[in-house]
């Protein structure tokens, strides 16, 4: 079942996000199974970060093995909350079947 996952980073500032960027955390991202789409932005107290995956299991494999391993000492993101996702808009075409799907429901 695809989800969304909600979190914070609190104290995250764009210094962080760009040193992320630079060490090829967030390119390494973009490949790993399971992903689907990423979507972050400036809090008044860090971070909040917006991801879909196909799965949970999926997005805590990410966390666990890439992101908490590189974030500075005492900073942490909040527990993920995670949403069913059930549609996506705009609805990309499946060619193969003719009709039209969810981007993360293939």
């Amino acid at each position: 079942m695809a989800v969304i996952m909600i979190s914070e980073v609190p104290g995250a500032d764009r210094g962080l996000v760009e040193g992320l960027r630079a060490s090829g955390l967030l390119d390494q991202l973009t490949r790993m199974p399971g992903f689907v789409s990423h979507l972050s932005g400036p809090t008044d107290t860090g971070f909040r970060v917006v991801e879909v995956w196909d799965t949970k299991e999926s997005h805590q494999d990410w966390y666990d093995h890439h992101v908490a391993p590189n974030l500075p000492p005492g900073m942490a993101a909040t527990p993920p909350e995670y949403i069913e996702l059930m549609l996506t808009l705009p609805e990309h075409r499946d060619h193969e079947q003719g009709g039209h799907r969810a981007a993360a429901s293939a």
